[in-house]
């Protein structure tokens, strides 16, 4: 919680300048790598001068992989940290916001209850206070391809933002059926990927060659979790998918536009 009660501090001397009209963006994931589903959007407005936060809310420290060798727990802990900060440098976005809570335990059973997950939704009202974002970007309900951490950080955002009102702007990213045929015929790794029908995807932010280069090279930071070849292949398949347009479905409403701020 040092770290935590750090990056707010760093934060404090921003939420003057974000009250006053600048243009921000806080994506809040479950785990350091999450943020690929959008990084070319981050890449971009990042490059058009917005500031753009990215919050992580467990430290992923039980994500091992054989290629990697490195053991749960700090070890691997720490190398995550280094790697989330790696992919913010790339993407030319804000130094990461570290949660530091526990991999894989957001929903344990706790007394008080839920302590966890409440831990994530009081850290996402105060970093919500602190920069002031006109726009926020979480998993949706489905949490990407199921994961537990992801449902629950979707959870957490949404009962925030929904608690705190005023006009911030919540998207969630999504896949549709035929964006995933897509990538699966280039890559696939073992899990299901939830879609979302293209009629709630009204929210398609185009990027340029630029931002998805930048998508890359963020990626290729995670090597803790990605071999090369893993990482060229979801590169191929994601930048198929997408053909340079990220869509978002909003949480409330049915607004149609292809800029974050419209």
């Amino acid at each position: 919680m040092k770290k935590l009660a750090f990056f707010f501090l760093l934060l404090g001397a921003t939420s003057v300048e974000a009250q006053q009209g600048s243009r921000v963006i806080l994506a809040v994931f479950a785990h350091p790598d999450d943020e690929t589903t959008v990084s070319p959007v981050l890449a971009r407005y990042a490059r058009e001068g917005a500031k753009v936060y990215l919050a992580i809310a467990t430290k992923g420290e039980k994500g091992t992989n054989e290629h990697a060798g490195i053991p749960a727990g700090e070890p691997l802990a720490r190398v995550r940290r280094e790697e989330i900060a790696c992919a913010c440098k790339q993407l030319g976005i804000e130094t990461p916001i570290l949660f530091e809570l526990n991999d894989g335990e957001l929903g344990a059973i706790t007394n008080p209850l839920s302590q966890n997950i409440q831990a994530v939704a009081d850290n996402v009202e105060k970093l919500i206070a602190k920069v002031n974002p006109q726009v926020m970007i979480t998993w949706g309900p489905e949490g990407g391809y199921g994961h537990p951490d992801h449902r629950l950080v979707s959870d957490a955002v949404t009962q925030v933002v929904q608690s705190v009102g005023g006009t911030v702007k919540l998207l969630y990213p999504g896949l549709t059926a035929e964006q995933l045929k897509t990538v699966n015929s280039i890559w696939t790794a073992g899990i299901h990927w939830h879609t979302t029908d293209a009629s709630f995807l009204t929210v398609r932010v185009p990027f340029t060659q630029k931002d998805q280069g930048a998508y890359h090279l963020g990626l290729e930071c995670h090597k803790s979790q990605f071999t090369a070849d893993q990482m060229q292949k979801m590169e191929k398949a994601f930048d198929a998918a997408r053909d340079g347009v990220v869509a978002f479905r909003p949480w409330f409403g049915n607004w149609k536009v292809n800029d974050l701020f419209q």
